[in-house]
């Protein structure tokens, strides 16, 4: 074992109720506790173990013996792996803190073994990542992407190489939306006019019943959501009232937050009825678009779907414009094509193993460097980065 360090210990995973739960601890009162109280089936102590391989064994804490797996790190740091919920995973954290280790949480404890603030960060917005592409554009980020990113900008502008260091700067910040949603969903706005079959739609996305559907106008009252993935993006889904006008006040309270929510969203389809279309789509979404918003539809945030398309003519279902997908909800065709353009719209430009800056703090920053950049301030603009 290395030189003699602190012993500490924290608990890995989330507090509660779980299949396994997870202890880290390192120091020497770490390995004379765990030897106290662990009994490996290969009969070694926990020094004794090669370092990066997976032993089973018993903790024993009095009377109580609970099944095991150990994992010996190459940094002399160790982790238990025990049955989930509270007791097991306490009885370990007490023998350790007994022992004379320091019991610290998972947060302090990423705070403390990562690389840089930025590494950190990365490490702790991988807990909220839901897919594996967010994830892994996180795991770019814990290995060093973003913090290679701005060394480089600060070398270039040690340089005096402004030119290239505002071009990067600015291809960090255009990466921005992207980053934000690494670890939040996407917005996107199911809308239209009542009985277009929204419901129906949300349900066909998400892979089941979300919405109760029924055909009479006005049903949905309230803004339903759900959250689902589509080309490996988090995305949730807010299925809105019908936007008409009305007498029935809590319908007109369901139109009110339908246009709030499309306000909000980040993407928008609005819902055509194939079966009352009456000459080109595109143009009939942006005038009832126009109706219910009391403003034009920007082509970039909208995107126009014809549900009931099984009910038109092949040769219906024609459009110049590659914003309009026809659909149908009940037999589900066009879907895949629906799921790729929504996909295309969020992220129009996919990330390689390029640095994307994720959080505000990082944000900021970056802005704040670009800012002094653009003035003449090169001192200011590598004061900014340094904080990264």
């Amino acid at each position: 074992m290395s030189a003699a360090r602190a012993g500490r210990a924290s608990l890995l995973t989330p507090v509660g109720r779980g299949a396994v739960a997870v202890v880290a601890a390192e120091g020497d009162e770490a390995f004379l506790a765990i030897d106290a109280s662990f009994v490996a089936a290969n009969g070694r102590t926990i020094q004794g173990q090669r370092a990066d391989r997976i032993v089973f064994g018993h903790w024993i804490s009095g009377v109580h013996r609970e099944e095991v797996i150990v994992l010996r790190g190459a940094d002399d740091s160790v982790e238990i792996h025990c049955h989930g919920g509270v007791a097991a995973a306490e009885r370990i954290l007490t023998a350790l803190a007994e022992a004379g280790c320091a019991v610290e949480s998972w947060g302090e404890r990423l705070d403390r073994t990562a690389g840089s603030t930025i590494e950190a960060e990365a490490a702790a917005a991988l807990a909220h990542a839901t897919t594996r592409r967010t994830a892994a554009i996180l795991l770019n980020q814990r290995g060093g992407a973003l913090r290679r990113e701005v060394d480089r900008i600060r070398d270039e502008i040690a340089e005096n190489r402004l030119e290239s260091a505002s071009s990067k700067l600015d291809a960090l910040l255009a990466s921005a939306p992207l980053g934000f949603h690494l670890t939040a969903p996407w917005q996107v706005a199911i809308a239209g006019r009542p009985n277009v079959g929204k419901s129906s739609l949300i349900n066909a996305l998400v892979g089941y019943q979300r919405a109760i559907v029924f055909d009479q106008p006005g049903t949905t009252r309230d803004v339903l959501t759900a959250e689902t993935a589509i080309d490996g993006w988090p995305v949730r889904l807010a299925d809105a009232a019908g936007i008409r006008e009305t007498d029935d006040a809590l319908e007109a309270e369901g139109v009110v937050r339908a246009r709030r929510q499309l306000a909000q969203a980040d993407l928008a389809l609005w819902v055509l009825d194939g079966s009352e279309l009456v000459g080109d789509p595109l143009q009939a979404a942006q005038r009832e678009w126009l109706n219910a918003t009391g403003e034009a539809a920007d082509s970039s945030r909208v995107l126009v779907v014809v549900n009931k398309a099984d009910l038109l003519a092949p040769d219906s279902r024609r459009t110049a414009s590659d914003n309009v997908r026809f659909v149908s909800a009940l037999t589900r065709e066009g879907l895949p094509e629906l799921i790729s353009r929504v996909g295309q719209m969020l992220v129009p430009t996919l990330p390689t193993d390029e640095a994307v800056p994720f959080t505000r703090r990082q944000i900021e920053l970056l802005a704040a460097a670009a800012g002094s950049l653009a003035v003449g301030k090169h001192v200011d603009a590598s004061e900014a980065l340094a904080q990264l």
